[in-house]
């Protein structure tokens, strides 16, 4: 993974996928790092989505474009210098884009963006250097052949075009933002958007899975549209413990995928 971004799944991915069900077609409509999708094996047919265009744009850069990143990323200095005139002065290009958004997730203090985090000598900064680039090349190669829009969720999942028979082979995973954690994120997902996503996920006719927390607005939900709700684990941070839920329209005991 490229991106540090708070909730991601790389730590717990392996356990939900123990809830996915056989599929050949995968669909995710809040990509974010990409932390499930960089971590389950992957299928025929992929299909993500993000709303937030600087995430948008800088896998579409590794897509693309991945050698002038990678060329552009060992040259860029890591210094606060470069993060405050960034801040000042966006960048326009697709390139200084992705750049921009890699220096401010993977080094600075927990990826919010308000220093740069120093130490070690110049050695330990080539070596964190050449690592990263080598994630650049290996993004690039799994993000081959994967479709990638830029819309909200809604929209995204309104414009799935599955026959039939893609309905029955697919399936749709959500990591949207979670209720109750809306201090983490630009922009606020509140119940009506949690509504909207039960609502627009049921119209699929798909077999879907969204991870969240225990919140009481979600059980609610999942009990009055008689949805699955499986205990992943706890997840403790320095202000609270929660509890760490798969919703799920469907019933599956073992992971089975279809390459």
């Amino acid at each position: 993974m490229i991106l540090r971004r708070l909730g991601n799944k790389t730590k717990i991915a392996k356990e939900i996928q123990k809830y996915f069900p056989t599929h050949s077609i995968y669909v995710e409509p809040f990509f974010g790092a990409g932390g499930m999708f960089f971590n389950k094996p992957k299928v025929k047919f992929n299909i993500v989505n993000d709303m937030d265009s600087d995430v948008f744009n800088l896998f579409q850069v590794v897509s693309n474009n991945y050698q002038e990143l990678e060329t552009a990323f060992y040259q860029m200095p890591i210094h606060s210098e470069l993060l405050k005139h960034w801040k000042e002065t966006p960048p326009t290009t697709q390139i200084e884009r992705a750049l921009f958004l890699l220096l401010h997730s993977n080094f600075t203090f927990n990826g919010y963006g308000a220093t740069i985090v120093y130490g070690g000598s110049k050695s330990v900064v080539v070596s964190q250097k050449n690592a990263f680039g080598e994630k650049i090349a290996l993004t690039n190669k799994m993000l081959f052949d994967v479709q990638f829009a830029n819309f909200d969720f809604r929209k995204f999942l309104k414009a799935l075009m599955l026959s039939d028979k893609d309905v029955e082979n697919a399936l749709i995973y959500c990591d949207p933002p979670y209720l109750g954690t809306d201090d983490n994120y630009k922009d606020g997902f509140l119940e009506n958007d949690s509504n909207d996503l039960f609502d627009s996920l049921q119209e699929t006719g798909c077999k879907w899975a969204m991870s969240e927390f225990n919140h009481p607005f979600i059980i609610e939900q999942a009990k009055q549209r008689n949805l699955n709700v499986i205990t992943i684990g706890e997840r403790q941070n320095l202000k609270n413990r929660r509890t760490e839920i798969l919703v799920t329209n469907y019933k599956k005991d073992a992971t089975l995928f279809d390459f």
